[in-house]
């Protein structure tokens, strides 16, 4: 779709019709994936979804946990993220700064101890991570996995297999997502999905992560040079690939992240990155945010998801 079609579409009111179609085809591919995983038993245990930041994959995750369920399989949603080791104990890269984009970020040992409890059947006080104070802490209640019951693990390390060496790989089924479907901005040309997650991540830190937009500018290549080095070199052992791109959702996040792109530009006259992007968001037509279905992948990004993260 091009943004001269997105545009007509919004405001001709087919956008509804639209946004239900795109969500549909993401359900139905997952759908699609559970089965594949379910026809794995009893020898799938653990699903390790991967991704790059803002690709959807917490979403992804909850979603893929329902599909499995219908398939009649016990699913468990874990984040590598809850397994942060805080700033702390955080690896620092050669300049002294803290580096979040390290696998050594995560506590792995922990993790596997408490992925291989859960097969075991015993109960586990999970992990949670505090985003604001940078610090993790255990969950007051237990918690336990039914009987042949599947985990789904997500986070941008899932697939590097160290992060699990210490879990059965016979148990494992690998799954990369990435919002490929993008519109078309130029000729023939998409909006590179790279673009695409920018945009996510914009809001998603402003709103959730208390993360101003030039901070978020800041951060990025590094994000993206930590994405070439601990995602990329194993996103070939995935068993399947999901596309988490929604065609319609330059239109919902037009409202939300036109101003947090004026304030890069402010701030960082040089960022040539938000003065495109502004740019292309200003031939964009915006929609009412309240049309976005409840789980949709989106919902991580704008709020007001039904999913409970």
């Amino acid at each position: 779709m091009t943004i001269d079609e997105l545009n007509a579409a919004v405001d001709s009111g087919e956008i509804d019709e639209f946004i239900r179609v795109c969500e549909a085809r993401q359900v139905k591919s997952l759908s699609r994936i559970a089965d594949g995983i379910v026809a794995r038993r009893p020898g799938v245990r653990l699903v390790l979804l991967a991704g790059a930041s803002s690709a959807g994959k917490t979403t992804t995750a909850k979603r893929l946990c329902t599909q499995l369920r219908v398939n009649g399989a016990a699913a468990l949603h874990l984040s590598t993220d809850d397994y942060f080791v805080g700033d702390k104990r955080n690896p620092r890269d050669e300049n002294g700064e803290l580096d979040y984009e390290t696998v050594e970020c995560v506590d792995m040992p922990r993790l596997a101890a408490d992925i291989n409890a859960l097969m075991r059947g015993e109960s586990v006080r999970m992990r949670r991570f505090d985003f604001v104070k940078h610090d993790g802490f255990d969950e007051e209640t237990e918690t336990s996995l039914k009987p042949g019951g599947i985990i789904v693990l997500e986070g941008i390390h899932a697939l590097n297999p160290r992060l699990t060496e210490d879990v059965d790989d016979g148990c494992k089924y690998r799954l990369f997502i990435e919002p490929k479907t993008q519109p078309v901005v130029f000729a023939n040309s998409r909006l590179p999905p790279t673009d695409g997650r920018l945009l996510r991540r914009i809001v998603r830190d402003n709103q959730f992560r208390k993360m101003s937009p030039v901070d978020t500018f800041r951060m990025w290549p590094k994000v993206l040079a930590g994405e070439r080095k601990w995602i990329d070199p194993f996103r070939a052992n995935a068993d399947s690939e999901f596309d988490s791109g929604l065609e319609y959702e330059l239109a919902v996040l037009k409202p939300y992240v036109s101003g947090l792109l004026e304030v890069v530009k402010m701030k960082s006259p040089d960022e040539a990155k938000a003065e495109m992007l502004s740019a292309l968001l200003a031939s964009v037509h915006a929609t009412d945010p309240t049309k976005v279905p409840g789980d949709s992948i989106l919902r991580e990004t704008i709020g007001g998801s039904q999913l409970d993260y």
